[in-house]
């Protein structure tokens, strides 16, 4: 038996039932293809027409579809993919991002002792697991991944897993060009981030609201509405538009035309995010990586991205009130805030590096398989020895 497997004899199965643009969406994506250009042969389960579908379908992705909204559906449909992959040699380990899927995965595995079970969790676990009816089959997990530690002490607080198969492995961000930071001298730039499908409008509207209210120093303060892409090619960009002018805020909110990046976080004094679906979104550490002073809903794992209010702060997602008064505290305290991230920044992107991340989870590809490969020859010779 070789002493060292090599990616390109691993055969991946990666599963994200993620249906819209998020963090694990834009994370899985960039696994897959790195995991192909470095020579592996991955195959991907996500759901039809998803933005993960039509993203991977433009990098010409092999992929198997799961059409239903039904949990039963989907779970037979994976039971059924998993038999013949493993049926026909062709599935050495298994890769999931959702937590959904992670009892059918255990329960298909758990004869199949050499293909080792990977979960990457950016989601608030608690809401999902009950205790004692996902035990058996959760144990089956080899890894769980997180974004942050803050958020892998949870999972080890919620999961019966062991110490060992729980880490932080980071976001796995390429580093940005860091443009000089030249913000307006007569105006305070406040800049927010809005998902390339975004249509829940009504988490906006109290930050809209309390924009024309938050004179800060003399200076007057303008809202800065960014996206990915261009606003023209956003499916809601009308109704925004629309809910802007209706109250009157058209020479207080803006909307960027260029793309979310460091052209657009250069000139800002400060990120305010909404409510987010995940523990952790990319584009809140892309805004740290930019020197941008943050405002975030209270998370733990955001807390713990802070370093507890060093490198911004957070709030009560809707609370109106706590958030114009953190964000005018941050705008009055803007030199020192981003005098913290500056000293901060070197380690947070050696955390959360590309090339770290990438590294770290190929080398984990290959030492779970090879762990279990051992361990079922292993086995295999036990009980052969019996008979």
């Amino acid at each position: 038996m070789r002493e060292r497997l090599r990616l390109s004899d691993l055969n991946v199965l990666f599963i994200c039932l993620d249906s819209g643009h998020g963090t694990t969406g834009h994370r899985v994506l960039a696994d897959v293809v790195t995991f192909r250009n470095l020579g592996g042969n991955p195959l991907l389960v996500c759901l039809k027409d998803s933005v993960l579908d039509t993203e991977a379908e433009r990098q010409d992705i092999r992929r198997h579809h799961l059409e239903s909204d039904s949990l039963w559906s989907v779970s037979l449909v994976l039971w059924r993919l998993i038999k013949d992959l493993v049926k026909n040699q062709q599935l050495d380990l298994v890769h999931c991002y959702s937590y959904s899927p992670l009892m059918v995965l255990g329960l298909a595995l758990k004869r199949h002792i050499r293909i080792p079970l990977i979960y990457t969790c950016n989601e608030d676990v608690s809401e999902c697991y009950q205790p004692y009816w996902h035990d058996f089959f959760i144990r089956r997990i080899d890894q769980v991944l997180c974004f942050s530690p803050a958020l892998a002490e949870r999972v080890m607080d919620v999961l019966p897993l062991g110490q060992r198969k729980v880490g932080f492995m980071g976001a796995g961000l390429e580093t940005p060009t860091v443009k000089n930071h030249t913000p307006d001298g007569e105006r305070w730039k406040i800049i927010a981030y809005v998902k390339p499908d975004e249509l829940r409008i009504n988490r906006y509207v109290p930050l809209f609201m309390s924009v024309p209210l938050l004179e800060v120093d003399g200076k007057k303060v303008v809202l800065t509405l960014a996206t990915r892409g261009s606003w023209y090619e956003h499916p809601h960009y009308e109704l925004f538009k629309r809910t802007v002018l209706e109250r009157g805020l058209e020479h207080h909110i803006s909307f960027h035309p260029q793309s979310w990046g460091a052209s657009t976080l250069s000139t800002q004094n400060l990120f305010v995010a909404l409510d987010g679906d995940a523990p952790f979104e990319d584009h809140e550490l892309e805004a740290l990586f930019h020197q941008v002073p943050v405002l975030l809903p209270r998370t733990s794992a955001r807390t713990h991205l802070l370093e507890g209010g060093k490198l911004g702060l957070t709030y009560l997602p809707g609370d109106v009130r706590e958030l114009k008064v953190k964000a005018r505290e941050l705008l009055l305290r803007q030199d020192e805030f981003r005098s913290n991230i500056r000293e901060a920044l070197p380690e947070l992107m050696e955390k959360h590096h590309f090339e770290r991340y990438v590294g770290e989870l190929f080398q984990l590809y290959e030492r779970l398989s090879l762990q279990r490969l051992r361990f079922a020859l292993k086995r295999r010779r036990i009980f052969a020895s019996k008979a």
